[in-house]
């Protein structure tokens, strides 16, 4: 075999990959954007084919992919679903050189996407406003809106409540983790908006990461977003990062105050984008509330059969009726009084990922949901 030939053959392409990032439409210095991997690209393009079935013609959208993984093959499929639009634009971009001295001293593990996320202010530094989204999500609305925002001169990023987050803080997260002055106020990090204006008038990006050198994050950016701009965030609607039902952070929302409870009550029954934060995500488990949503865009994506396979995989073994008995019963047990709950929380997870998780992935999810 000759070595040199399969190494050519096989070399990672990046000829898809943009240079350099500025605004791609006249007086529009806004962006949207995304972190993915290899793996994920898949159920990215589910959220951005959703995302392009709400668009305006009077908006544009500039789409950004910050990736070191996706290849010309995948690109070239992501970029398929914009092509019949002159107000879109969909462009993939590398931004380890800037977050790789970082990610070298760090003293802690963290994901390259992580890091991504934080120093969006200084990758995007031509843009004033980023829409910064998640890959588990499914859009009901013109997310053109987000960032027509009015945040004021003191206000950093912009951001939903995290209920999942806040209920835990009457289970299992201390109130002083991150020793934020309101905690009930910590926000989800999967939709939110960067004014990058304002961040980079008081901050550095030195600053901003060495946060990663002081403190293991049990959330990682999204703890960091919270202690670096509390007090200093813009709250937006719940409709538009809604946690839907039939997931294991239903049982970290029930333990939330009377008054939030009332507002993800109404948040569900109406989402602008739906958010399969927690596990099972509706990739692998089709059931989940207004994962049937997300199966609509799935079967429009050029990786339908992919996402099949893949959820074959993850399900394998599984017996859907006895699945359902065993979520009802999980779900009855979660009502029970805040002093059994630390209990029942801990015996729940190794409940919940050893009959809701059959594969590799689908046990680290597990994991990750329940933590």
């Amino acid at each position: 075999m000759n070595e040199d030939k399969l190494r050519e053959l096989t070399a990672f392409d990046k000829s898809a990959y943009t240079e350099e990032l500025e605004p791609v439409f006249p007086n529009c210095n806004n962006a949207i954007v995304f972190e993915s991997s290899g793996l994920y690209a898949p159920y990215l393009d589910v959220a951005i084919r959703s995302l392009i079935s709400n668009i305006s013609d009077n908006n544009y959208y500039d789409i950004i992919i910050l990736t070191s993984e996706i290849d010309i093959y995948d690109c070239n499929l992501l970029r398929s679903e914009i092509e019949n639009y002159n107000n879109v634009s969909l462009r993939f971009y590398d931004p380890s050189k800037l977050v790789e001295p970082y990610i070298n001293t760090s003293r802690y593990r963290y994901l390259n996407l992580n890091y991504y996320r934080l120093a969006l202010p200084w990758i995007l530094q031509k843009y004033e406003k980023i829409l910064n989204l998640g890959m588990d999500i499914v859009i009901k609305k013109d997310v053109s809106e987000l960032l027509k925002i009015q945040m004021s001169d003191t206000e950093y990023i912009a951001g939903v409540k995290d209920l999942g987050y806040i209920g835990r803080l009457s289970m299992d997260i201390p109130k002083e983790e991150l020793n934020l002055k309101n905690p009930e106020g910590y926000i989800n990090a999967d939709v939110i908006v960067l004014n990058n204006k304002n961040i980079r008038r008081d901050f550095s990006l030195d600053s901003v990461l060495e946060l990663w050198q002081k403190y293991k994050f049990r959330c990682a950016e999204q703890d960091a977003f919270n202690v670096l701009f509390e007090n200093h965030i813009h709250y937006l609607d719940m409709k538009w990062n809604v946690f839907p039902r039939k997931m294991n952070s239903i049982i970290h929302i029930a333990h939330n105050s009377d008054e939030n409870i009332q507002i993800y009550k109404a948040s569900v029954k109406d989402p602008y984008i739906v958010h399969f934060a927690a596990f099972p995500k509706s990739w692998d488990y089709p059931t989940v509330e207004y994962a049937e949503l997300w199966w609509y865009y799935a079967r429009k994506s050029p990786y339908y059969e992919e996402l099949i396979r893949r959820m074959i995989l993850a399900n394998k073994g599984l017996i859907y009726s006895k699945l359902s008995f065993k979520q009802k019963v999980y779900n009855k047990l979660a009502m029970f009084s805040r002093k059994h709950t630390n209990i029942f929380i801990k015996v729940g997870k190794k409940v919940f990922i050893k009959y809701f998780t059959n594969s590799e992935s689908n046990h680290k999810w597990g994991k990750l949901g329940g933590k």
